[in-house]
C-alpha cells in the first residue's frame, strides 16, 4: 500500500522536479503516493502543514521562521533547500526605477512572512522611509502577477515564468533578487518535527526522490520532456518554456541540484527579520528552525 503525502506548494515553474518526480514514476517507485495541493498564500501553506491537513510544504525559510516564532506549540522545520529566491522585483509599465515605486502600493503576500523583506529592505537601501511605501498583501506568485498586469498594483516580487510574461505585459525588471539579497535561502521543504520523528523512512525517501527528479530535470537529454512539463502545467509557449528552464537550472540562482539547505542563507533570512524587527536582534541560530538530518539519510 503507498504512503500518501499531501504536498502544498505555491504554483510555480520551480515545482518541476515535483512534476517530473510523479510523472516519471519516481515517487511511486518509492511507494509514496503524493498528491499536490496549491496555496493560496504563505499563511494558508503554514497553517495546513501546521494543523496536518497536509504532510508537507514547499514555501519561504522565512514562513517556517515565523511560524514557529508567532504560533505557540508550533513545530515546523525545513528538512531541504530548493533554491536562492529565483527572485526578480518587477514594476508595472511607467515604473522602471526603484525611485519610481516612491509612494506607491506594493503588492506582497504577507506583511510579515515570505520574501517580504528582501523587498523592504531593497527599499529602505534606496532611502525610503516607512511611510513613503505601502505593503498590500495580496497572496502567492500567480495573484501577485495578476494585481500589477491589471494595474492595481506597481511592483512585486515574481519568480519565472511570471517575470517574463509581465515583462511582455510591458513591465520593468527594476533588481534582481541577487541584487537585494546575494546570500538568502528562499523556498524550502517544511513539516511537522512530531510527523517527522514517527515517519523518518518516508521523510528521507520523500527527499531522495525529490532529490532523484531535480538531478533528471538536470540531465541535458532530459530538456524536451522538461519544456513539455513546463509549457502544461504553467501554460506556457516554448520560447518562454525555454526561458524559464535556462533560469531553473542555471549554475548561480536556480534549483539547487542536490537540495540541500542553504544554512547561511537562512541566517541571512534571520537577520532580514531581526533587522525590520520582527524578531529580537541578535536572532536565534537557524538550527532552531531546521533538521538536516533527514537530507543527510537520504543523499548519503
Amino acid at each position: 500500500m503507498p504512503t500518501l503525502i499531501r504536498l502544498i506548494q505555491f504554483r510555480a515553474a520551480y515545482n518541476l522536479p515535483v512534476h517530473a518526480a510523479l510523472e516519471h514514476g519516481i515517487f511511486a517507485g518509492a511507494g509514496l503516493a503524493v498528491e499536490i495541493e496549491y496555496t493560496p498564500g504563505s499563511a494558508f501553506l503554514v497553517e495546513a502543514v501546521r494543523t496536518g491537513r497536509c504532510t508537507i510544504g514547499h514555501a519561504a525559510a522565512d514562513d517556517v521562521v515565523c511560524d514557529v516564532e508567532n504560533q505557540p506549540g508550533s513545530d515546523l522545520f525545513a528538512f531541504m533547500g530548493l533554491h536562492s529566491g529565483l527572485l526578480s522585483l518587477v514594476g508595472a509599465p511607467g515604473c522602471a526605477t526603484m525611485e519610481s515605486l516612491r509612494g506607491k502600493p506594493l503588492a506582497v503576500d504577507a506583511r510579515d512572512s515570505g520574501f517580504v523583506f528582501i523587498l523592504e529592505k531593497a527599499l529602505r537601501d534606496h532611502g525610503f522611509s516607512a511611510d513613503e511605501y505601502d505593503l498590500v498583501e495580496v497572496g502567492g506568485w500567480e495573484s501577485r502577477y495578476q494585481t500589477l498586469i491589471e494595474g492595481k498594483l506597481f511592483a512585486t516580487l515574481l519568480t519565472p515564468p511570471f517575470v517574463g510574461a509581465a515583462v511582455e505585459r510591458g513591465c520593468h525588471v527594476i533588481a534582481r533578487g541577487e541584487e537585494m539579497a546575494p546570500v538568502y535561502q528562499a523556498t524550502v521543504g517544511l513539516a511537522k518535527r512530531s510527523w517527522a520523528d514517527e515517519n523518518r523512512t518516508h521523510l528521507v525517501d520523500y527527499i531522495r526522490c525529490y532529490v532523484a527528479a531535480t538531478q533528471w530535470s538536470f540531465a541535458p537529454e532530459n530538456r524536451p520532456r522538461c519544456l513539455d512539463i513546463l509549457a502544461r502545467h504553467n501554460g506556457l509557449t516554448r520560447p518562454a518554456a525555454e526561458e524559464t528552464l535556462d533560469a531553473l537550472l542555471g549554475p548561480a540562482h536556480g534549483l539547487y541540484p542536490k537540495a540541500a539547505l542553504n544554512v547561511p542563507g537562512i541566517a541571512a533570512a534571520l537577520d532580514l527579520r531581526a533587522g525590520m524587527g520582527f524578531i529580537a536582534s541578535p536572532p536565534p541560530a537557524p538550527e532552531k528552525y531546521i533538521d538536516v538530518s533527514y537530507h543527510a539519510a537520504a543523499v548519503d
